[in-house]
């Protein structure tokens, strides 16, 4: 046995395995906080829907989200009835339609939802103090295309603006709404996505596939 537990501590060594670390990384355009808006977190965006794509250059590789934030204007307390949904899709950012159903082809997974959310807030474009916690942790592999969000919401409490981008090729936005009716652009919400790291699938195998290999020359020698 003491051969056995020598040679996967050998095993240690050759394959280390990084235990999940958690992280956060800011999703924006260059040139950071332009302007506040509306779009989707405001009673005047009514209800409707809302898609954000984020670029797969923001990730080295994958990651299990866990914490999506944006940043207000005001201090207030926010309340809405709101889902949020993931997912990975093709689809380049700036690329968005107003069809939002055309802009995945890997079903959404529901991360969030919440009919009754409220959150005290505190305004600043860089306090990201709206904090979503994923209840269902979202697994995404950038290797596979881009990472993108889907809202839906109804039920704003007040008209609170938020901190978007300009455009560029971070992030991009379009949305359906009762209130500013359909649209698609290149701006969008400037966004702290929480994150934890996840080993490579292949990583995983190798590591598997040698404790198997070492583990039955190990028993063999002891028989």
């Amino acid at each position: 046995m003491r051969k056995l537990f020598l040679a996967l501590v050998l095993l240690a060594v050759a394959f280390p395995f990084h235990a999940a670390r958690a992280d956060s990384i800011i999703a924006s355009n260059p040139g950071g906080h332009a302007a506040f808006n509306l779009i989707p977190f405001g009673s005047d965006f009514g209800s409707g829907r809302y898609q954000e794509v984020y670029s797969s250059s923001l990730f080295s590789g994958p990651v299990e989200i866990t914490s999506l934030a944006f940043s207000p204007r005001d201090t207030t307390l926010y309340s809405a009835n709101i889902d949020l949904r993931m997912t990975t899709t093709t689809v380049g950012v700036g690329n968005l339609t107003t069809n939002l159903d055309n802009n995945f082809s890997i079903p959404l997974t529901d991360v969030f939802s919440d009919a009754n959310f409220s959150e005290n807030v505190t305004g600043g474009s860089e306090t990201f103090s709206l904090v979503f916690n994923l209840t269902n942790p979202f697994i995404y592999d950038p290797a596979q295309g881009n990472l993108l969000l889907d809202l839906v919401i109804s039920n704003q409490n007040v008209s609170l603006p938020f901190s978007r981008s300009g455009s560029g090729d971070i992030i991009s936005r379009a949305y359906n709404s009762s209130g500013f009716g359909d649209g698609a652009d290149g701006v969008g919400l400037r966004t702290e996505i929480g994150f934890t790291s996840v080993p490579e699938p292949g990583t995983l195998l190798m590591l598997g596939t040698g404790l198997l290999t070492m583990t039955g020359a190990v028993r063999r020698r002891l028989m």
